[in-house]
């Protein structure tokens, strides 16, 4: 790590300023210059309490913003942050398995949302900038900001929104203070119980000058998760025989003799059985050596392994020869016969492990009207995600003849139905086939210094002036592992379509009678499971006569090294004043940026393509020769000035008119931005490039926010929003296929006469995207209602979001749905509806989120660079808890109540891609607080 001369005089700064004694204040907020948009409440109780607090965090921040505050010092409203940001208005969140893990605001993805913890970076686990909340126990976080206007003072990078994650602080609430809780997980798929424990002890000593707090969480969590997915997506000519001799007819009976017909390639079913063990404390530590100077440390731990098992198998649908076919109106193949070619097993593993460290020391100074605020963190993260997929070929027991059919139909399901003369459920059939196994080193590490001076005016409209400056440095790392060699076998023997045979113990066919049991239709329910997949390599190593089968080894052109380092300037001037009918406040500030990016990897060529002859039924594959890999190394900086201001009307009678004005930015996700080039995906006459580019400007942006908001005394409160961003610079994914200027013979007759074509992803820079919506929040409590009735609310918002992207890829292809101007990732209608009761100890929660359907991808991998789409998608959740007393209280949880499933697509709903099922999740608990 590189420490220059501008950290180490930021570092002198902070240390001179505790050498002179400055009177320092509990560093506790934000920002010294961000007022109290990050204020910690840990003594609030219940829905409604942590409801109005915040409302006032919102009433009274600076610029536009929400906030949620926990209800008890351990009590965040949800078993997760996302899925309580989600909560509020325009914030979407994406699920891992059934759990959030990102979050999306107004339409902006996770890379477009700049998310902190205590106001510092945390490393990430994942290859981008994205924040993965799964890291993050709730139980130890006080509070979360969502600001959606941006400040000077704030960190650039959020063009969704800024986000800060605040955890507790032992001077806020001086004495001693312990909340713990126990709770059983119950997972509906998987049928098993698992724990949830977690504690927080704070202190306060030495006349409440030094403060301690202590927290940990252990979950573990068993899950499972049925899906069925397509892939490989491809199309033939209606007039080819060859491939489709027929016949060919419409759904409405009519004959079909041309055009282009999209069919998928595979039809995957499979089911995981995945566990989750997440074991993390924070520490802090404050001292206030006088009535003004508190010193804060902050220590965070986190350890989250995840591990999965996918049991499977697919259907490979691609071969020539489709008979019988019926096609829809927007000419997707729904059913047709195929003589048969083996069945493959699917067989996943799926995990990660993560190890997360932040340590942070902040200290924020007094001096008359001068405040001082220096922060030093550093932050590391590494992981270790593995796919390993083993694919054995599935066929009868006496081998395959002529005769074998498969017939495959999608009508009226989202599953595709098949029907086949193969046993996919007997061991005896299994052979060894293709496999693969990969592996991914990540690394992140972040060093962050920030100091931040403010001057306060006695009188006048000017109430204070803000400055500081702020250095990051960042390096991310990627090393790729594959065990690409070894993928047919060894050089001694191939396993790929020599049908040599596997001990049929190494399998035994699925009892878990309920796969989609939610989804009607005859598709494959039993399937094979792997017993043992250690024993099932082992095997493979003495069918392949090469003990280092599977052996995974440094992949050099798909690893890379990037390394950022960031200088901030920044000057707001906050001001105040009274008009005959209102009073206003207000900011108008400028940030400069100067970012420097290094990419360090190495970079390959095609040079020769040619069949693999040792697979000769229908030229399945090609064989990719690449030069030697080279070292590259790209060196890029930019800068950029990005002004903001903020203005907040308060018309004294609850009614507040707020505005905002900013130039935003959001740096190119890390992954983009790398010289790596990798080759892949090799199937028929075709294969896939996919290659970084350091040379990608950030995305830029010009926002506008107004928003007339009301307060009443009873806590009652309504907002309505309205936001637009025009980005005079926006990265998109560029995919498309082209010739490779390659030839094979793929009907092995000596002549090179059939093109391979290759399939190219990168990113570009480029303008033309627009958004505008329009957000609606009301807070309402039926305190009028006689009785218990009046313990009664309700939390409800509505976001709108219209995009545009006049630059966009329209992808016009035959037979393709273009997926228009859209945006990827937006919806335009978003929705949440919560419904509460609290009143004499008694808490229960309601809460509906809904998101309309979006597209994930303009071109995506599903193959032939389809578009791919997202279904709608809502989601039920139940709450409640009784305080027995003071001290205990008792609750439940049920996430999912309704078992919705996620549907992804192609360009129309008929090609489904994804339908995944992770079932209901159950909690049941006892809490404590002495």
């Amino acid at each position: 790590m590189k420490i220059n001369s501008k950290f180490a005089l930021l570092s002198i700064s902070v240390a001179v300023s505790t050498a002179l004694g400055l009177n320092v204040a509990i560093a506790q907020e934000q920002q010294t210059n961000a007022d109290n948009s990050n204020v910690e409440v840990i003594q609030v109780k219940g829905i409604r309490s942590s409801l109005n607090q915040s409302m006032e965090l919102k009433q009274n921040a600076p610029s536009i913003q929400d906030s949620i505050v926990a209800e008890d010092i351990g009590k965040f409203p949800d078993q997760n942050v996302a899925e309580s940001l989600q909560r509020i208005s325009g914030v979407m969140i994406s699920r891992t398995n059934g759990e959030g893990s990102a979050i999306t605001v107004r339409g902006l993805g996770p890379k477009f949302n700049t998310v902190k913890l205590n106001n510092r970076t945390l490393a990430t686990s994942e290859r981008g900038r994205e924040f993965d909340f799964q890291v993050l126990p709730s139980e130890l976080i006080a509070g979360a900001d969502v600001i959606k206007a941006s400040r000077a003072n704030l960190a650039e990078g959020g063009i969704g929104s800024y986000v800060t994650i605040n955890t507790a602080r032992p001077l806020t609430s001086p004495g001693e203070h312990i909340a713990g809780s126990v709770n059983a997980k119950y997972n509906d798929l998987a049928e098993e119980f698992t724990p949830k424990i977690s504690a927080i002890y704070s202190n306060t000593y030495m006349d409440d000058t030094f403060g301690f707090l202590f927290g940990f969480s252990h979950i573990k969590t068993t899950n499972r998760i049925d899906a069925h997915e397509t892939a490989f997506w491809d199309n033939v000519q209606a007039d080819d025989a060859q491939r489709a001799p027929g016949p060919i007819v419409e759904e409405s009976g009519n004959t079909l003799t041309s055009g282009t017909l999209w069919y998928p390639g595979r039809a995957q079913y499979m089911t995981d059985n995945e566990e989750r063990t997440r074991n993390s404390a924070n520490l802090t530590l404050q001292f206030a050596q006088s009535d003004d100077i508190t010193h804060t440390l902050d220590v965070f731990y986190t350890d989250f392994d995840r591990d999965a098992f996918s049991n499977g198998m697919q259907a490979p649908l691609h071969r020539d020869g489709f008979e019988n076919v019926v096609v829809s109106e927007n000419n997707t193949i729904l059913s047709a016969h195929k003589n048969a070619d083996p069945l493959d097993g699917l067989f996943q593993t799926r995990a990660d492990s993560s190890k997360t460290l932040a340590i942070g020391y902040n200290i924020l100074a007094y001096n008359g009207s001068w405040t001082y605020q220096g922060d030093v963190s550093y932050s590391k993260a590494e992981s270790e995600p593995r796919l390993e997929q083993y694919v054995p070929n599935i066929i009868n027991a006496e081998g395959l003849t002529d005769s074998d059919y498969i017939i495959f139909d999608s009508r009226g399901s989202d599953v595709i139905n098949i029907d086949s003369s193969i046993q996919w459920g007997d061991p005896a059939g299994v052979k060894a086939h293709w496999n693969n196994r990969n592996r991914d080193e990540l690394e992140d590490k972040v060093l962050e210094t920030k100091f931040d001076v403010s001057y306060a005016f006695d009188s006048g409209m000017t109430k204070s002036v803000d400055f500081g400056v702020a250095y990051t440095d960042r390096e991310k790392s990627l090393n790729q592992y594959t065990s690409l060699r070894s993928q047919c076998g060894s050089d001694a023997v191939s396993t790929c379509s020599t049908l040599l045979d596997l001990d049929d113990s190494l399998f035994s066919i699925n009892k878990v009678s309920d796969y989609l049991s939610d989804e009607s239709g005859n598709f494959p329910r039993n399937f094979l499971f792997i017993n043992n997949v250690a024993d099932y390599i082992s095997a493979m190593k003495t069918l392949s006569q090469d003990q280092t089968w599977g052996d995974t080894e440094l992949l050099p052109n798909a690893s890379v090294s990037n390394t950022e380092e960031i200088l901030a300037l920044y000057t707001q001037l906050n001001v105040e004043g009274e008009y005959s009918a209102f009073a206003w406040s207000g900011n108008i500030g400028l940030r400069y940026v100067d970012t420097k990016n290094t990419s360090q990897g190495f970079a390959i060529q095609v040079l020769d393509v040619s069949m693999d002859e040792t697979v000769q039924d229908d030229g399945e594959l090609i064989t990719i020769t690449t030069s030697e890999p080279t070292f590259n190394e790209a060196n890029t900086s930019f800068q950029e000035l990005l002004p903001s201001a903020n203005i907040s009307l308060d018309f004294t009678n609850g009614f507040f008119i707020k505005g905002s004005a900013a130039k935003v930015m959001t740096r190119a996700a890390l992954e983009d931005v790398g010289v790596n080039m990798t080759v892949f995906g090799t199937r028929l006459t075709e294969y896939s490039r996919s290659q970084g580019n350091p040379y990608l400007n950030p995305y830029l942006a010009t926002q506008f926010d107004l928003a007339l908001e009301y307060y009443q005394d009873n806590g009652n409160a309504y907002s309505l929003n309205f936001f637009n961003k025009d980005f005079s610079n926006w990265i998109s994914t560029q995919t498309f296929v082209q010739d490779s200027g390659f030839d094979v013979d793929r009907d092995f007759d000596g002549i090179d006469d059939w093109d391979v074509q290759e399939t190219v992803t990168q990113k570009s820079n480029r303008g033309g995207v627009k958004l505008n919506g329009v957000e609606v929040a009301v807070l309402h409590y039926f305190d009028y209602l006689p009785g218990w009735l009046n313990g009664f609310g309700i939390q409800a918002n509505y976001t709108f979001t219209d995009s545009s992207d006049s630059e966009a890829d329209l992808f016009e292809q035959s037979g393709v749905m273009s997926p228009g101007s859209g945006v990827e990732g937006f919806s335009a209608n978003a929705y949440n509806v919560i419904g509460f009761y609290d009143k004499d100890g008694f808490q229960a929660r309601l809460a509906y989120n809904w998101r309309e359907s979006f597209l994930i991808q303009r071109q995506s991998e599903v193959g032939g660079g389809l578009p791919k789409h997202a279904d709608d998608y809502g989601q039920l959740d139940f709450s409640t808890s009784w305080d027995i007393n003071d001290k205990f209280t008792v609750n439940a949880e049920i996430i999912n109540v309704m078992n919705e499933n996620i549907l992804e697509y192609a360009d129309v709903p008929e090609r489904v891609t994804k339908l995944q099922y992770a079932g209901r999740r159950f909690q049941v608990g006892v809490s404590a607080k002495f």
